[in-house]
């Protein structure tokens, strides 16, 4: 919940509210009167009650929402705090009802269109999410405009929806441009889509901006600079870390496993294998698969297969055969495998053969969240069958 940013104003609101008093005079004596509204009073209720849900007293909390409910009935405030409410305590049909009720009253609350966008997403209502945060963002007096667009794009980002989370932070980026968190959340997007120069870009607008770092900016950094091969630069940010943050959890990591996995390499991953499915759904052509095609017979490749940049790592893995005849439109070949280089992945092996990530993984008996090692050996076709051979 707390990578979104919910905007409780009421809070503040509440506690900023004095009961005023005027002085009135019936026949010469002054009378004293109170003249708080019963919205201000109201306001008041739901500050208390929100501040008792945050220390986990929630009897209390939701007898002040009441108390305050019945002061302002038709008050939006005070349905958003019920909204709240509901769903801390995991009543989330109450808690939607909540919001459409608030929304009922004053539908271009821009604060309440926010938090039930933020709601929304987090029952993975992607579509009716982004519905609320764009109304809220369209009210033309709405001050927060960038929170909102992020929150758009984490929401985005949630349903895997990475152009989209882009399109949103860049925006978000326009209407606060030195915005910390922001930056820091379009650089591990960078990092997730391996357009590691951009992270790069916005990791130094990141740093300019806040002048000051935490673990996870750090352990970001180390990443995006050792996928560049910077090895100079990440052990400069990997030392920071572990000086600075000698406790944290991604120093620890550091130190245990040199930060092979950080939290973004999950969405990297899942990236890798969108962008897979894209490629396999657009193309047309027929994937050529190395492998034997029977007993008394080797596979043939066409000559044109082998014309491209990394023929040397080919020819190294055509297993003990003279040098193939280049004047031949046809070359005789043995089970094909590939070497592994570092920063090398199995997508990236994938597409450089132009065989299925499931086909790879399957003759290899690996699964999408193997790690691969300088030097292994990945078979390019299917071993059984050449053991038959």
């Amino acid at each position: 919940m707390d990578k979104y940013k919910n905007i409780f104003l009421v809070i503040i609101t509440g506690l900023l509210f004095t009961g005023c008093v005027t002085q009135n005079y019936e026949k010469d004596i002054p009378v004293v009167e109170n003249s708080a509204t019963q919205n201000e009073i109201a306001m008041t209720r739901i500050s208390l009650g929100l501040g008792y849900l945050k220390m986990g007293n929630t009897e209390q909390a939701k007898l002040n929402l009441e108390k305050a409910k019945r002061f302002a009935p038709k008050l939006t405030q005070v349905h958003t705090a019920f909204a709240h409410y509901y769903e801390t305590v995991g009543e989330t049909k109450l808690a939607a009802a909540s919001y459409v009720t608030a929304l009922s009253f004053n539908a271009d609350n821009a604060d309440t269109l926010n938090n039930y966008g933020v709601f929304l997403c987090r029952q993975q209502r992607f579509k009716a999410a982004e519905v609320q945060f764009l109304k809220a963002i369209a009210v033309p007096s709405y001050i927060l405009v960038a929170k909102s667009y992020e929150n758009l794009a984490l929401c985005q980002l949630q349903a895997l929806h990475f152009d989209k989370a882009e399109t949103y932070f860049e925006k978000a980026i326009l209407h606060s441009p030195t915005s910390g968190s922001i930056l820091l959340q379009m650089v591990q997007l960078q990092y997730i889509k391996g357009s590691y120069k951009k992270a790069e870009l916005f990791l130094g607008r990141y740093e300019k901006a806040t002048r000051r770092f935490t673990p996870q900016a750090l352990a970001l950094a180390y990443k995006v600079y050792e996928k560049q091969f910077n090895r100079r630069i990440a052990k400069n940010y990997a030392g920071m870390l572990v000086r600075m943050f000698p406790n944290s959890y991604e120093a620890k990591q550091f130190l245990l496993n040199g930060l092979k996995r950080i939290e973004a390499d999950k969405l990297a991953q899942d990236y890798e294998m969108l962008m897979l499915g894209k490629s396999e759904t657009k193309s047309k052509k027929k994937v050529v698969v190395l492998s034997p095609r029977s007993n008394n017979q080797r596979n043939l490749v066409d000559i044109n297969n082998l014309k491209q940049k990394n023929e040397d790592v080919v020819e190294k893995n055509v297993a003990k055969t003279s040098k193939p005849d280049l004047n031949n439109q046809q070359v005789l070949m043995t089970l094909p495998v590939h070497i592994v280089k570092k920063g090398e992945s199995l997508f990236f092996i994938s597409k450089k053969y132009n065989i299925r990530l499931k086909s790879i993984l399957r003759w290899n008996g690996l699964n999408t969240s193997h790690f691969l090692h300088i030097g292994d050996v990945i078979h390019l076709a299917d071993p059984k069958k050449a053991d038959k051979s």
